[in-house]
């Protein structure tokens, strides 16, 4: 397994790690009822009476586990950002650890202002398994956000950063509930991806890699992966122009992914395996889909590059570095000048 599979596969071992997700409730579905036998902290919260009102996060916790307490000030802090439009309810079982309902409402009474959310014990762990168990999550502290439209819109830890930025799209309605639950199931399927490839089975991992590509054409480690195992393993060079060719024709209009499988095709090492004529027709069809996109741009002038179109990849590199900002400016910046390195020892004498 070379050093570009190797990275990959790391790369996809913790997204994998990360990523698992349930069959009993995921994103999208309609969120389960909270069945309580005692609410220690605020008002009594009705899922169903809050739909079309405000968005409410889910917490699980216990009095024992120390991330729970780690979650309470930061759950605090997003409650008083986002106020009238996110409810938290932190929910609680009784167990054999000591999270007694004594030892929840001492807890909460200790913690005063610094734990300013609904408080509930959950009635015979109901809630608990129409969420957590049906979510297959182990761990404590674990969150469900639910949007206006009373459907699970994201599922994760509390002390992950980008909740409150998901928090913020939710209320705003501008959060990819959609997008986010094939990204679920990309990550699903990644185990068995990493396993082939483990094995020595480039065949399934291939298999593997096209139904990723089914889901998000446009998954540019899958893209790259699949390049590399074709470099390195399967090597049917028949086969493998025969797939790109269906590729660029199925998703042509597409920028991302037109731009993408040009550069995953310019990044294969073994140059007896390149296509530089399907990456040079990828990457036009990522310039004519996007040209206002730096990405799309560079990638039109590397794909120009291999083919030694020197001076139109320059011009095409200036466009792009022209249209980006900030650290990508900088690294077309890079690109153009080795270009116009290359460009110089083009026309320097022997």
């Amino acid at each position: 397994m070379n050093k570009r599979i190797t990275l990959a596969v790391a790369a996809l071992a913790v997204l994998a790690a990360v990523g698992k997700r349930a069959h009993g409730l995921d994103l999208g579905d309609p969120a389960p009822p909270l069945t309580i036998t005692e609410w220690v902290q605020g008002d009594a919260i009705d899922i169903q009476k809050e739909k079309g009102k405000r968005v409410v996060l889910v917490e699980f916790w216990a009095t024992w586990c120390p991330p729970c307490k780690v979650s309470v000030p930061l759950l605090t802090r997003l409650q008083d950002k986002f106020k009238k439009d996110l409810v938290i309810v932190g929910v609680t079982a009784p167990d054999f650890r000591g999270n007694s309902p004594e030892a929840v409402r001492k807890f909460v009474k200790g913690q005063g202002k610094e734990m300013a959310y609904h408080v509930a014990i959950d009635k015979a762990e109901a809630t608990t398994n129409a969420y957590m168990l049906a979510a297959q999550v182990m761990g404590i502290p674990h969150a469900f956000l639910v949007d206006r439209d009373g459907r699970i819109a994201w599922i994760g830890s509390p002390l992950d950063p980008a909740l409150e930025e998901t928090i913020s799209k939710v209320i705003a309605g501008t959060y990819d509930v959609r997008a986010a639950k094939i990204d679920a199931e990309l990550q699903r399927r990644l185990p068995s991806v990493i396993r082939a490839l483990q094995m020595g089975q480039p065949a399934a991992a291939w298999d593997g890699l096209i139904d990723i590509l089914k889901l998000d054409p446009s998954n540019e480690t899958a893209l790259d992966i699949l390049t590399a195992v074709h470099s390195d393993h399967i090597r049917d060079t028949q086969a493998f122009r025969s797939w790109a060719r269906s590729y660029i024709a199925a998703h042509s209009a597409n920028a991302t992914t037109m731009y993408r499988l040009s550069d995953a095709l310019c990044r294969i090492a073994d140059l007896t395996m390149r296509a530089p004529d399907l990456a040079l027709e990828a990457a036009k069809h990522a310039y004519s889909a996007g040209k206002n996109d730096p990405a799309a741009i560079a990638a039109y002038a590397r794909a120009l590059s291999e083919i030694g179109e020197l001076e139109r990849a320059i011009t095409l590199q200036k466009d792009a570095v022209a249209a980006a900002s900030g650290s990508d400016a900088e690294a077309y910046k890079s690109t153009l000048d080795y270009y116009n390195l290359c460009k110089q020892l083009q026309g320097s004498k022997n």
